[in-house]
């Protein structure tokens, strides 16, 4: 029964983070989407307040970070893990609004390349796919000490 309603949950989570997706245009204040579906390398930045597109990238990624973190606890129900992965997305949050902030400054083609997965990184939850693969890395790696595997042999 347990195992039943942790797939209920993960899959109203997704269905949650999905949502976040679906309705971004109704919630929040981005006119670099319309920019990044266009030709944007031979176009200059459109016009846009900074202010509320900081505040909505930051609604944005906290709504996902919530939703992630969530869906990090059903998996591997571990505080320690789920403490690590909200320094994670703090630090990413910190360093990729920093970065988003200098490239919204210059617009030569590499910056703008590099705007666009910045941004990308901020708006949507790709640190969810990193912290689930690390977790099952962690997860295996401590059954196979636990259970008395021996380890790889790096002597050759």
């Amino acid at each position: 029964m347990k195992s039943i309603l942790r797939v209920l949950a993960l899959v109203g989570l997704i269905l949650l983070l999905i949502s976040v997706r679906y309705f971004q245009e109704a919630v929040f204040y981005d006119p670099l989407d319309d920019y990044f579906h266009g030709a944007f390398q031979s176009m200059s930045f459109p016009e846009m307040n900074l202010s509320w597109l900081l505040l909505s990238n930051a609604l944005r990624y906290l709504f996902n970070g919530l939703i992630s973190l969530a869906i990090l606890w059903i998996l591997f129900r571990s505080s320690s893990y789920i403490k690590a992965s909200l320094w994670v997305y703090l630090f990413a949050f910190v360093l990729l609004n920093l970065l988003f902030v200098v490239e919204l400054q210059f617009e030569a083609s590499l910056s703008k390349m590099s705007l666009f997965y910045t941004r990308r990184f901020l708006i949507h939850p790709l640190l969810l796919f990193v912290l689930i693969a690390g977790g099952y890395f962690l997860k295996t790696t401590k059954t196979h000490s636990t259970t008395g595997l021996s380890e790889p042999d790096d002597t050759l």
